[in-house]
């Protein structure tokens, strides 16, 4: 697992790094009155799951390949786990109050990657198991990216 550990451990560093970038959050968001609003407290729950969830992800198959001692065995194994990951946490946040319909629509995009992860655990079609492993991995640090933006983004209806 030699390259693919290097990569994991890459991604997971990154991951870090968003979820360190919470602290910002929550000193710049709380503001004077030290309250958030319902949305702005689930983009900054969401920034932070996903990023765990990264760092989980990448960590994963190091541990299972304890177990395991086979490489594509392991990535089937993590791969399904990330999938139904996925999809549940897609599923989760298209039924939350606060999400916009913007919001739901992009949310398909998590379910396709979701999908994929369960054609590589089923092996069905798919010789690139960790390419597309990577993908959901990068899918959680790209979400938690995008929700960070969300959180400090001021609106122009702020300015003074």
């Amino acid at each position: 697992m030699g390259q693919t550990q290097d990569t994991l451990l890459s991604l997971a560093e990154i991951s870090v790094a968003l979820a360190g970038f919470a602290a910002i959050i929550v000193v710049l968001k709380r503001g004077n009155s030290g309250k958030w609003n319902a949305a702005s407290a689930d983009q900054f729950h969401g920034m932070v799951i996903h990023a765990v969830c990264a760092v989980i992800f990448c960590l994963l198959p190091m541990l299972v390949d304890v177990v395991v001692q086979d490489v594509v065995t392991t990535l089937h194994i993590c791969a399904g786990l990330l999938g139904a990951q996925i999809i549940f946490h897609c599923l989760g946040v298209m039924l939350m109050s606060t999400t916009k319909i913007d919001g739901r629509i992009l949310l398909t995009i998590g379910m396709f990657i979701g999908a994929a992860q369960f054609l590589v655990f089923t092996d069905w079609g798919s010789q690139r198991e960790f390419v597309i492993y990577t993908a959901g991995i990068i899918w959680h640090i790209f979400q938690a990216g995008f929700l960070f933006v969300m959180l400090v983004w001021i609106p122009r209806a702020d300015y003074e």
